[in-house]
């Protein structure tokens, strides 16, 4: 008995040996709590991080190295990096692979920087206050686009902007043109929860976007009411009063988000 307890120390001890004294390997849990603590993380945390299958919050982390985006690019679901405030060539090359990307904290971005993240599939950029035109172009590919840090666009930025396959949002918007709406207006979802009124004009055009959330409109007229109410699906939780012929108009709405105490007068019409 003594000769196979022996064996078993030394198989034991050469296993110690060979690991060396390395630290146990760190849950994802503990990593992102170290990230948020210190603001960095390691190649063998970014290495456990990139086989998560949940999305990856890491808003604390305030840089990154080339080699640690190359290792979170091989990361299948999105990751939010909004605590990163710049980032080189070859980072935005690697991240673009991604599942997604959420960079809040660049406040400016290269034109080679936008070409590699327009192949991304989800990206957020709200930290950007301004684009260029050519930029607004590029950016048109990425299946689900944020840009809520632009209080303004061009003629031109919306009309590429409407190219974006899936979800815009451009929630810092506090006014748009009308050229601006019927461009817009060829988007398939749009968030424009900055604008605080629209014209009878604009309502009419964006009554073509299928999902259109206006959450920022206080007020609406009768006649907005109406072309809003061929919307397929359309947010107005900003509302606080309507009248019962707006109420008629919008119950026709398929699916629509409105205040709670506003949602009886809808119900009301939708009943008849």
């Amino acid at each position: 008995p003594m000769n196979s307890i022996s064996k078993f120390l030394a198989i034991c001890c050469t296993a110690v040996l060979i690991s060396g004294c390395e630290e146990p390997i760190q849950t994802r849990a503990e990593i992102i709590k170290q990230i948020d603590a210190t603001g960095t993380i390691t190649d063998a945390q970014a290495e456990i991080l990139s086989k998560a299958l949940v999305p990856l919050e890491l808003n604390e982390l305030t840089s990154i190295t080339d080699e640690q985006a190359e290792i979170l690019s091989k990361a299948e679901v999105y990751i939010k990096l909004d605590g990163v405030t710049s980032i080189t060539n070859e980072q935005a090359e690697s991240l673009s692979k991604t599942g997604g990307l959420f960079l809040g904290g660049l406040k400016s971005i290269s034109n080679e920087q936008v070409e590699s993240l327009s192949k991304t599939e989800i990206l957020g950029l709200n930290g950007l206050t301004s684009i260029t035109d050519q930029q607004a172009e590029k950016l048109s590919k990425v299946g689900t686009l944020f840009l809520d840090g632009l209080s303004s666009i061009t003629d031109e930025q919306a009309e590429s902007l409407s190219k974006v396959p899936f979800f815009l949002t451009l929630n810092g918007l506090t006014s748009i043109t009308d050229q601006q709406a019927e461009s817009l207006s060829k988007a398939n979802n749009l968030s424009l929860n900055g604008l605080i009124s629209i014209t009878d004009l604009q309502a009419e055009h964006l009554n073509k976007v299928q999902h259109l959330v206006l959450d920022g409109l206080t007020s609406i007229s009768d006649e907005q009411a109406q072309s809003l109410g061929e919307v397929r699906s359309l947010g107005l939780n900003g509302l606080t009063s309507i009248t019962d012929e707006q109420a008629e108009s919008l119950s026709k709405v398929k699916s629509l988000k409105i205040s709670e105490a506003l949602q009886p007068l809808i119900d009301k019409y939708k009943k008849q």
